[in-house]
């Protein structure tokens, strides 16, 4: 009988102890407000909420942070922080949150979110119009000598009434010469004439005449009475005022420092993230019209802007174009296929 009292007056003490050694759990904290992956226009001003919680204690601070630095902080299990957006630069940016208990314990959670403008044209700069022969009006852009649409060309007829022929079909396109003037839209879907324009092969660009890389190049091609299609060299007196050196300019691929951003539509309407150093300093208002492939597949809306030159490589069924790009601040140089649909911007005579 004494070793059995002996048994029960343990057994008070092991769960005692089985209690006072629990593990301490963590605490959770959520960032509530905004969601993870929203966009949030340029200007705006967002409470960013934090909530914490602890099964088995107390919450003792709570804290949020934008992109690492830290913007408030409470003793408590809630916290909100009013971000004004005005000054921030059209990026994405990591929003986090820490919570701790009073057993030092911590815990954080991260979202992101994309700060956007609008897009469209630069506010800051003045802008002309512009109307073809189907009643389309378009900006126009002053950029150093030159005057240069500032969206992409979208007529359907030269400035004779001529039209200009419709390939929808991928093996027709496919079957297209390189001397075949054809347009589309992206995905065959004219909705895109609004934004992105037309796509159409070098040969209807320039209407059926050779090339030339002369300074202005004299092609009106599909371009508006008063208006012409660009060379390669108007190009690089293009890329020169933005900062561009005459051997960037001669060169190709990738060439120069931020002269692509300067181009670029700001912002993510039209434009996919990151859209890299874009700020559309030089007013044209590049849009990533994407492009036809030369055997009729289409690539890349939101991702390339691609515009022809009048400007043909000798000897080929080539002709030399600029790319920008989704991922680069940059402007690409290169030659390819005619029968291929790119984007088209004129300039005044």
């Amino acid at each position: 009988m004494r070793f059995v009292l002996r048994v029960f007056f343990l057994i008070p003490w092991i769960l005692f102890t089985a209690c006072s050694d629990k593990e301490n759990e963590n605490p959770t904290v959520e960032v509530v407000n905004p969601k993870n992956g929203s966009s949030i226009m340029q200007g705006e001003q967002v409470s960013i909420r934090a909530e914490a919680e602890d099964e088995d204690g107390t919450i003792t601070e709570i804290a949020i942070y934008i992109e690492g630095e830290e913007v408030a902080s409470a003793a408590a299990h809630s916290l909100v922080y009013v971000w004004s957006t005005a000054d921030m630069e059209v990026s994405g940016y990591a929003i986090s949150a820490t919570a701790k208990d009073n057993d030092d314990a911590s815990v954080t959670a991260y979202i992101t979110v994309l700060v956007d403008s609008p897009g469209g044209f630069n506010p800051d700069l003045s802008y002309g119009t512009l109307s073809d022969i189907d009643g389309n009006t378009y900006g126009t852009i002053e950029i150093g000598d030159q005057t240069w649409m500032a969206e992409n060309l979208k007529v359907t007829h030269y400035a004779d009434g001529s039209a200009i022929p419709l390939v929808t079909g991928e093996a027709e396109w496919e079957a297209l010469a390189a001397d075949a003037k054809a347009y589309c839209w992206y995905d065959n879907l004219s909705e895109y004439s609004d934004t992105t324009g037309a796509l159409y092969t070098w040969a209807a660009a320039m209407n059926g005449l050779p090339g030339v890389d002369t300074i202005p190049s004299g092609i009106q091609g599909v371009c508006p009475d008063g208006w012409h299609m660009p060379s390669d060299s108007e190009w690089k007196v293009l890329e020169k005022t933005l900062g561009m050196s005459q051997a960037q300019a001669d060169n190709y691929d990738w060439r120069g420092n931020d002269e692509g951003g300067q181009l670029k539509e700001l912002g993510f309407s039209n434009w996919e993230s990151p859209n890299t150093g874009a700020s559309n300093s030089s007013g044209f208002t590049a849009l990533p019209g994407g492009f036809r492939g030369n055997k009729g597949v289409f690539y890349s809306l939101g991702k390339y802007a691609t515009f022809w030159t009048t400007h043909d490589q000798k000897g080929t069924d080539k002709a030399w174009y600029r790319t920008l790009y989704y991922g680069n601040e940059r402007v690409y140089r290169q030659y390819n296929f005619k029968n291929q649909g790119f984007s088209v911007r004129c300039v005044q005579d």
